[in-house]
């Protein structure tokens, strides 16, 4: 595993969008802004993964192209998040 130092520090931003939005349309609406990826997007929820320096620009950037769409928490995990929403929580692989 490689160490914050290396790779950067990361925040998780959790986003209640409108409905019809689809994973697709969250990257397509955040593309140009560094190293951002979209880890879910579902059931009218949205989780973003981005540079702590990123944070205000995908805030910006959501909200100015979905209607409804509002930043709900950031965290530094995405376990601090997923134990915070357990709806954001996914079911976990089986284990041999």
């Amino acid at each position: 595993m490689v160490v914050k130092s290396e790779r950067g520090r990361r925040r998780y931003v959790f986003f209640e969008v409108p409905q019809p939005v689809r994973r697709d349309d969250v990257s397509q609406a955040l593309e140009g802004i560094g190293s951002v990826k979209v880890i879910t997007c579902s059931d009218g929820r949205a989780v973003v993964r981005c540079s702590p320096d990123d944070r205000e620009a995908v805030t910006r950037r959501m909200s100015e192209g979905f209607d409804g769409c509002r930043s709900v928490r950031t965290s530094g995990t995405l376990r601090g998040l997923r134990d915070r929403y357990p709806s954001l929580k996914v079911p976990q692989k089986r284990r041999r």
